[in-house]
């Protein structure tokens, strides 16, 4: 097999399962005679892709064999190599308690193992953390998320929809149809294939498709029906899935997310979730990263040659280093990419120590630290044959490999839209630092039975180009659209972190669409999924505010140090003379 002093492979090592099902990897052992701990991948991507399995998994093989580990890359239960059917999620956590056992058993393994990878590579992960299988002692999930329903497919309610279809049909679906291929009658094979071709000739035209979930996409993904159930839709944002197992499971984390990843909701949660065991070994780390793309181009933006993630192989396997010796990593809790300055910076705990809520209200076409003195409402139509299109953020667009529509760009395509309502603030006299999550409270009244309200944070530069920060979406079921009356909804934006300069102004986005980053809400009450054309329907939108209906978007600014203000009063009187300081409602 190997020569002393070298390294050695080996191909498709066979692993059973409890149910009896064979898994395959590539085992990859340091030169010399001994045991040693092994760093274990689980991917449903081809365990031989140097993309998945190293560069976008931030690890180098041969930087871990030099360290003394091992290194097991194995297909995934239904994938590639491995034997049996693939339902994504379902079985990864008893799948990868099994291989730990068995890796346990080898004489090269000396008991303990570690688990590296990105996306849904960090699934397995969790899922196995979650249930603290013996010895496995750490994992360094990135760019993932603690749960596989909300923050994953869906958020706000609405369905990531052209995450998870450019998921299914760039990676999931080719390998699924191929393996099933003798399984399926020529009908469902016919059309399964066709939804793949017409896939990759027009990818903008099958996110058009109604209704979303049909015969083909069922052919080519059988539990699409579960994802796309709308009762599991609805209930995704109360289903704690694996949190509270995360709270009180043994393995040490690293937890590393992208502000521009899809993901970057979930990859907070996680931390938060295992930061609950007041373990001071789990770490976070947060870059400006996109999905796929963990350079120093991000969006619109180049953000510094420190921006990219170069240095990811050598701190996971310090990370794994430390654990593995019974020692507390080195460095903060937390380190974290704030753009705006393009610097690193560190934390003692998240959310940050020394931030402040600060409130901006909405007040006709402007942000103001004050109430309104008067009422006000602007109003748009919400048509979802011609939605808002999706113009930067957390987006997987258009596609892994690509993601040219991630990150900061900038606004013009959708902010003179008529509707897209836009309020701008003054110019900033100081600059501002927002770091952790920020939430829009919006005063509302619609026609329609549901339907999606889309906030975004831009900021503006004193030449006048908008860039998005941050955004979010709540897919809302409205108890008056006879629009009697006007209720307060609250949309969670996400997670920043942002200097905003001096002179520049913040900007907030209000409409009713966000495509094809999330699915159109047929606004007829029809499910989103199921919607034909004739169930799509035009809305009258109204959001209103002033000191009774106060609708206002609250951001959380660090007051201490580097921002210069001694109190939240100072930081609310950057927004220019004449407009004075207000403390932060409740």
């Amino acid at each position: 097999m190997m020569m002393k002093g070298a390294y050695g492979l080996l191909d498709g090592v066979e692993m059973p399962m409890r149910d009896g099902t064979i898994l395959r990897a590539d085992l990859w052992l340091p030169g010399g005679d001994g045991a040693w701990p092994v760093l274990l991948q689980r991917t449903p991507y081809r365990r031989e892709d140097p993309f998945g399995t190293q560069f976008i998994s931030g690890m180098e093989t041969m930087a871990a064999l030099r360290r003394g580990y091992a290194v097991m890359l194995q297909d995934t239960r239904g994938r590639y190599g491995s034997d049996g059917d693939f339902d994504p999620f379902a079985r990864e956590a008893g799948d990868g308690a099994d291989t730990i056992a068995w890796l346990r058993g080898q004489r090269f393994c000396d008991g303990r193992v570690a688990m590296f990878g990105a996306s849904y590579v960090g699934a397995t992960q969790v899922l196995a953390a979650a249930s603290s299988p013996p010895g496995l002692v750490a994992v360094s999930p990135f760019l993932t998320t603690a749960r596989h329903g909300d923050t994953w497919m869906y958020r706000g309610g609405a369905l990531e929809l052209a995450f998870v279809l450019e998921w299914l049909f760039e990676a999931l679906g080719p390998e699924d149809l191929s393996r099933r291929y003798d399984e399926l009658d020529p009908m469902a094979t016919g059309r399964a294939h066709d939804l793949l071709l017409a896939f990759q000739r027009d990818h903008r035209a099958a996110f058009q498709r109604l209704p979303i979930l049909d015969s083909a996409l069922r052919d080519l993904a059988p539990y699409m029906e579960h994802w796309l159930d709308p009762d599991r839709v609805a209930a995704s944002g109360g289903d704690r899935e694996g949190l509270d197992a995360l709270a009180t499971c043994a393995p040490a984390m690293l937890v590393t997310g992208g502000w521009n990843d899809i993901f970057v909701e979930g990859s907070i949660e996680l931390f938060e979730a295992c930061r609950a065991r007041q373990s001071s070994r789990d770490r976070l780390i947060l870059g400006p990263w996109s999905h796929g793309n963990i350079s120093d181009w991000q969006g619109d933006e180049w953000l510094g040659y420190g921006a990219a993630a170069a240095d990811l192989p050598a701190e996971q396997l310090a990370f794994f280093d430390a654990t593995l010796a019974g020692r507390e990593p080195d460095g903060p809790p937390v380190r974290y990419f704030r753009s705006g300055s393009n610097t690193w910076h560190a934390g003692t705990a998240w959310p940050l120590p020394g931030t402040e809520p600060w409130a901006l209200h909405l007040d006709g076409d402007g942000l103001s630290a004050t109430p309104p003195a008067t009422g006000w409402s602007r109003s748009y139509a919400s048509d979802p044959l011609d939605p808002v299109p999706t113009v930067g953020g957390a987006n997987f667009l258009p596609g892994l490999l690509q993601g040219r529509n991630s990150g900061p760009k900038d606004q013009a395509p959708v902010e003179g839209r008529p509707d897209v309502l836009v309020f701008t603030s003054a110019p900033l006299q100081r600059d501002v630092e927002i770091t952790g999550l920020v939430v829009a409270h919006l005063w509302v009244a619609s026609s329609a039975p549901t339907c999606d309200w889309c906030v975004k944070l831009c900021d503006v530069e004193p030449g006048g180009l908008s860039r998005s920060r941050v955004d979010g979406i709540l897919r809302w079921a409205n108890p008056s659209p006879a629009m009697e009356r006007s209720v307060e909804v609250v949309v969670r934006l996400g997670h920043v972190s942002h200097l905003f300069r001096r002179g520049h102004r913040l900007r907030l986005h209000v409409a009713s669409s966000n495509f094809p980053r999330f699915d159109r809400n047929p606004q007829s009450g029809t499910p989103s999924a199921l919607a034909r054309l004739q169930d799509l329907a035009t809305a009258q939108q109204i959001v209103v505010g002033g000191a009774e209906r106060p609708s206002r978007v609250v951001l959380p600014v660090v007051t201490a140090p580097s921002l210069g203000a001694s109190s939240l009063s100072a930081v609310s009187a950057t927004l220019g003379t004449g407009i004075s300081a207000a403390g932060v409602p409740s």
